[in-house]
């Protein structure tokens, strides 16, 4: 059988097309791969981030240890004795209560006028401690055993504006005294309302407290009718 060249060309163009066609098509898909994978130059958002040191979280002030449990900063400030509340400076003498005052009624020698009598109160601290007594009036009035109950009207103030205020220190065995005036009973007849007196109930100056001092007298039931007037105290 003998080969024709006219015959044989137009298959050699389809098989050089063909191969043209193959060639073109795997260097496309080079091409696209290519472009779609990331360069091995550019860094990973994964090592970008690792890369990233965290930002440094603030101090509380404390410290766990190995068990677990809080305990101080050693960055924290200590406090010192500087910055500590200095103790309160010791007090001075406290005042005089009632209990530990002892009462005394004394005569004063040529103290009697018309129809009264001046006396004085003493009122002595009996404590083991010094204490304060108000330069104030005492309340002062009459009570008898049976009752203990006021007999009459208290004691009105004798030169209210004379009191010169402030304290007194009694250290023990030291005394304020007042100047005690007494209005005889007899003087008021019927209208007195008479009754039997056994002591003087005094109140001493600031306290709600008192002490009774033995005092036999006839006093007057009648609220209207004023006996006694109490001066302020002084330190004797």
């Amino acid at each position: 059988m003998s080969f024709s060249p006219s015959k044989s060309w137009p298959l050699t163009a389809a098989v050089l097309g063909a191969a043209l066609v193959v060639s073109g098509c795997a260097s496309d898909g080079e091409e696209t791969a290519s472009s779609a994978s990331p360069s091995s130059s550019s860094p990973s958002p994964s090592a970008a981030s690792a890369s990233e040191s965290p930002e440094a979280a603030p101090s509380t002030g404390t410290s766990t240890d190995e068990t677990g449990n809080a305990s101080p900063d050693s960055s924290a400030p200590v406090p010192t004795a500087g910055n500590s509340a200095d103790p309160a400076s010791p007090a001075g003498p406290r005042a005089c209560a009632a209990a530990d005052l002892a009462g005394e009624i004394e005569d004063n020698i040529g103290g009697g006028a018309a129809g009264s009598v001046y006396r004085t109160l003493v009122l002595t601290n009996v404590s083991s401690t010094p204490c304060t007594s108000a330069a104030g009036f005492p309340g002062v009035s009459y009570v008898d055993d049976t009752s203990n109950e006021q007999i009459g009207a208290a004691a009105v103030r004798s030169g209210e504006n004379s009191s010169p205020g402030g304290v007194f220190v009694l250290e023990p065995g030291q005394s304020v005294v007042g100047e005690l005036k007494e209005t005889r009973a007899e003087n008021y007849g019927e209208r007195c309302e008479p009754h039997q007196a056994t002591k003087l109930l005094v109140y001493p100056p600031e306290d709600l407290e008192s002490l009774a001092i033995p005092h036999d007298v006839l006093a007057c039931e009648n609220p209207n009718v004023e006996l006694l007037s109490i001066g302020a105290l002084q330190k004797r």
